[in-house]
């Protein structure tokens, strides 16, 4: 089983036919259009290329052979500029609605412009907690069909609260922002019902050995681990404990997924992850239909139809000025690629959409709800 993973680079077969398709509709002027337009903002160029071809290549399966309503889509080249230049480019075409931003850099700049031409935004990329606070400060348009930060840790935290509560467990992370938040959060998370480590610590990542630490945490008495860190990390923790005969029980986030050339977590090690959406339904419809090259249907394909689906369905409820309200995006149910998808009144999914995995022979697979407490094999 795959879990989601977009992957900037990389070559498409249909990147010459999606880019000249892409930019003669947003070649169209505004007066000329008699057609509801969703305006898409991804990076069409640079670096970051695959992704805007993802969120494009989403946004368009779904748009289908729908005959109200067109994309217009801008290069937002994942920069503050390239977000300017999005942003007054679909204020120019009258978008009814925006999706996309794969990146913060572009939607930093973009947002107050869109807000202030009226246009509401579905975000798909930018998971910083302090979003919805400026969002409500400002009096932005904008909900996120993105997990904050934070839902990674409380996916973690609640599986971990029946599975682990009655062992030894320690806290370790390596000291970097991501590892010291998903730490701190899980910590907080898991105190409030009465569970704190034996063991606490910040280790040195990226060592070829970690002895030294897995003596600590054996001293400690403590049996399970959950690792702030990477793959590679957690590989070699895995590996000098079963080499001196340690028995660790290991849980991460995202970080611990990675190619093997990075390093794999032993098996029975617990992590949280976006799954694959193409491999499940309703997403795994889609994928009869799609070409053979399924690159750009990887990482953002899933969620940009999705977002689109939710653009399409609101179409019918723009305002006088031809946008979208947002009263018509929050506290609804939508039925999309992703599942039922709904926004509270802070913007936020209802939804946290980390799942739970389990590594059995070296890949991730769906964790069940039999409280598996992840030992190494």
């Amino acid at each position: 089983m795959k879990v989601f993973r977009a992957i900037p680079g990389g070559k498409c077969r249909f990147r010459a036919a999606l880019a000249a398709g892409l930019f003669a509709a947003a070649a169209v002027p505004a007066h000329a259009q008699d057609k509801a337009v969703i305006g898409v903002s991804a990076p069409l160029s640079g670096y970051f290329e695959i992704l805007g071809e993802q969120v494009a290549a989403g946004a368009r399966m779904a748009l289908g052979e729908r005959t109200d309503a067109e994309l217009v889509v801008a290069d937002d080249t994942c920069s503050g500029e390239g977000g300017t230049s999005a942003a007054n480019r679909l204020i120019e075409a009258n978008a009814a609605i925006v999706i996309g931003f794969p990146c913060i850099e572009a939607f930093d700049t973009a947002m107050p412009l869109l807000a202030d031409a009226g246009i509401p935004v579905v975000l798909l990329g930018v998971r910083a907690e302090g979003l919805s606070e400026e969002r409500d400060d400002k009096g932005w348009p904008l909900v996120r069909l993105a997990p904050r930060n934070q839902d990674e840790a409380e996916a973690l935290a609640a599986y971990l609260r029946p599975a682990w509560r009655t062992v030894n467990f320690a806290l370790i992370d390596d000291g970097t922002l991501y590892g010291r938040q998903l730490i701190e959060t899980v910590r907080f998370l898991l105190e409030e019902f009465n569970l704190k480590p034996v063991f606490t610590d910040t280790y040195r990542p990226q060592l070829e050995n970690q002895v030294a630490l897995v003596r600590r945490l054996q001293k400690s008495g403590a049996t399970h681990v959950v690792i702030g860190g990477d793959a590679y990390d957690a590989a070699i923790i895995g590996e000098n404990a079963a080499e001196i005969g340690v028995t660790l029980n290991l849980a991460g986030g995202s970080a611990l997924i990675a190619p093997p050339s990075d390093g794999t977590p032993p098996d029975g090690t617990i992590l949280v992850a976006l799954p694959d959406w193409l491999e499940r339904e309703p997403a795994q419809a889609l994928k009869e239909s799609l070409a053979d090259d399924q690159f750009s249907a990887d990482g953002y394909f899933v969620p940009a139809h999705a977002a689109a689906e939710i653009a399409l369905r609101t179409l019918g409820q723009m305002d006088e000025t031809g946008h979208v309200p947002l009263e018509s995006l929050t506290g609804k149910d939508f039925e999309t690629a992703l599942g039922p998808v709904r926004f509270g009144e802070d913007g936020n999914l209802t939804r946290n959409l980390f799942e739970v995995f389990v590594i059995e022979d070296g890949r991730p697979v769906p964790a069940g709800t039999n409280g598996n407490t992840g030992a190494i094999r």
